[in-house]
């Protein structure tokens, strides 16, 4: 039978007993049990809740007479330890809890019961032969603990024990509602702040941790938790003062993510399991484009999205093309988080935008690996820090630069910058020129719309302090947005033998394309006021770079040389 891509699905046991593909992290278990209490912390569906099952799988003494037909043909299957399958596992999910935000105080906490005592309920069904819990006892200690959720998670755990049982505790998101709460309440003094309050002395939330910690020294063998932010654990300052943050660790660096090796492994695969027409170099080389770039450590090897890359093998195996939109919709970001990253801080987010935009990269004398807090957020202090803990930038080869890490973060990226900067066009004017300019090749009716309805729309005082990004990125996330990516390949800052045009856009030669095309873009800009004569001079220069891009493979490919004067006017040449 042919496997199928687990795009979305974080069942770990059906993954592996139903015939998906798997790229195995099992290894890792070895090395979390060398570990106390860690936290993992790593961009949005990144694979952090499918671990969290593999680790439900090979502690749960549940499954134990099942540890060979799920475990049998991965790492750990072949070399497990001595703790696999010895414990009670409880889990709580916090994913999806940032739809409570807005609630108050009351309603909020029980919310938060209502999620540890579903835990607890699913926790007593499993376990009820070995705590000997009938089902009249399970709805009494659910009625006890109605308003309670902490202590009843805390009476489980003590009833475990006394049966000779310690538990695995995992907590997946454990960030979800609180990086929501401090959005929502990112305006907020201290005395009206909601997320302050829950994990202040006597919140809630902070109660939780506490009493996890306290259930450490006796009854809790192990806590594993995942999330995005480390803001969190450093508001609670002493309430979970425990944790092993491992996300910086070397031995964990690649935990989550796919290595190229892996990566080519499992391409191979599927090349072997289906007919695909595509080309498998092309396949890999787009992938790769668009996917790949994440190192979370300096001298890590880089590792690719797996949530976007089986977004786009899935619709690979199924269509026998490639998706027509490359950015999985899924993986976009609420635009406040964004906003909450950059707090008050007006200015530090200009420079942090500007730098990104033009360079897509950034300097940083920073240390990532340090804590903050809410009110270090609140203020900008970390913008750096923030993006690349979510993701938008992440370690370059070089020294002290963060980077974006491929083509699909990067129209992320700008999508947010101009949303935060408050930038929009009217998408039903740009499909008419972008039709022609796809049908007929009409790059003066691409380059004229561009101007006409996107940069004449933006206010005048801009274009003060506009710089050539500025017209690279618009550009570049216009046709990003505008063209289906199983025929058209649209990339910026497009490395050539004698230098790097600002864009490319072909159409791949498997594709069925209303007409083939090979376009390099040089975009140059000068300030409104510039004379003629400047504006005539930066154009020459725009053209005698591409010139000189127009080299081997590349010599018969078109070359469109702009440069605009503001938001005034602009001059165009078709080479």
């Amino acid at each position: 039978m042919k496997k199928s891509i687990p795009y979305g699905n974080p069942d770990f046991e059906e993954i592996v007993t139903q015939n998906y593909y798997y790229v195995d992290k099992t290894m890792y278990i070895e090395k979390l049990e060398r570990i106390k209490f860690p936290i993992f912390l790593r961009p949005h569906r990144f694979g952090k809740s499918l671990f969290t099952e593999m680790l439900r799988c090979y502690y749960d003494i549940k499954l134990k007479d099942r540890f060979k037909e799920i475990f049998g043909n991965l790492y750990i299957g072949k070399k497990p330890t001595k703790k696999h399958n010895n414990f009670f596992f409880m889990s709580f999910t916090f994913s999806g809890m940032d739809i409570y935000a807005d609630m108050s105080e009351q309603e909020l906490k029980s919310k938060f019961d209502s999620t540890l005592l579903l835990a607890c309920e699913k926790f007593m069904k499993h376990y009820s032969n070995e705590l000997k819990l009938t089902q009249e006892r399970i709805d009494f200690t659910l009625k006890r603990f109605e308003t309670e959720g902490v202590k009843a998670v805390q009476n489980l755990i003590t009833l475990a024990k006394g049966f000779g049982y310690k538990t695995y505790i995992a907590i997946d998101e454990y960030d979800s509602l609180t990086n929501a709460l401090a959005i929502h309440y990112r305006h907020s003094d201290a005395s009206d702040n909601m997320y302050l309050k829950i994990l202040g002395k006597d919140g809630f939330f902070r109660n939780f941790f506490e009493m996890l910690k306290t259930e450490s020294q006796n009854a809790i063998e192990q806590i594993y938790i995942t999330g995005i932010l480390p803001i969190t654990i450093a508001d609670m300052t002493s309430g979970y003062n425990i944790a092993s943050w491992i996300n910086f660790k070397p031995q964990f660096v690649n935990m989550l993510g796919i290595t190229q090796t892996e990566f080519n492994e499992f391409i191979d695969l599927i090349y072997n399991d289906y007919e695909i027409t595509i080309d498998k170099q092309t396949v890999k080389d787009t992938i790769k484009k668009y996917y790949n770039g994440y190192r979370f450590l300096r001298k890590a090897e880089e590792v690719y999205n797996p949530m976007m890359t089986l977004y786009f093998l899935e619709h690979l195996i199924n269509n026998n093309e490639f998706p027509t939109h490359l950015a999985d919709r899924n993986l976009r970001m609420n635009y406040d988080q964004i906003a909450f990253i950059f707090g008050q801080n007006s200015e530090g987010a200009k420079e942090v935008i500007t730098d990104i935009s033009e360079h897509k990269q950034i300097i940083t004398t920073s240390d990532l690996q340090i804590s903050f807090d809410m009110k270090d957020f609140k203020y900008g202090k970390y913008i750096v820090e923030g993006l690349f803990y979510i993701g938008i930038l992440t370690y370059s080869h070089e020294f002290n630069t963060l980077k974006i890490p491929n083509a699909v973060t990067y129209t992320f990226a700008l999508d947010y910058f101009n949303e935060l900067q408050n930038f929009e066009y009217n998408n039903k004017a740009v499909s008419k020129w972008i039709v022609q300019y796809k049908h007929k090749g009409n790059a003066n009716a691409l380059i004229d719309g561009f101007f006409r309805d996107v940069i004449q729309k933006f206010p005048g005082q801009f274009f003060a302090n506009a710089n050539e990004s500025f017209y690279h990125g618009i550009l570049f996330s216009v046709l990003e947005n505008n063209t289906q990516k199983d025929i058209y390949q649209v990339l910026p800052e497009y490395n050539l033998p004698q230098g790097c045009a600002d864009l490319m856009l072909k159409t791949y030669p498997h594709s069925i394309s209303p007409r083939p095309m090979t376009d390099l873009f040089e975009l140059k800009q000068v300030p409104k006021s510039a004379t003629n004569e400047a504006l005539q001079k930066k154009f020459e220069e725009a053209k005698t770079q591409l010139q000189k891009y127009k080299t081997g493979k590349y010599k018969n490919w078109r070359g469109i040389a702009v440069c605009f004067r503001g938001n005034k006017d602009f001059l165009m040449e078709i080479l």
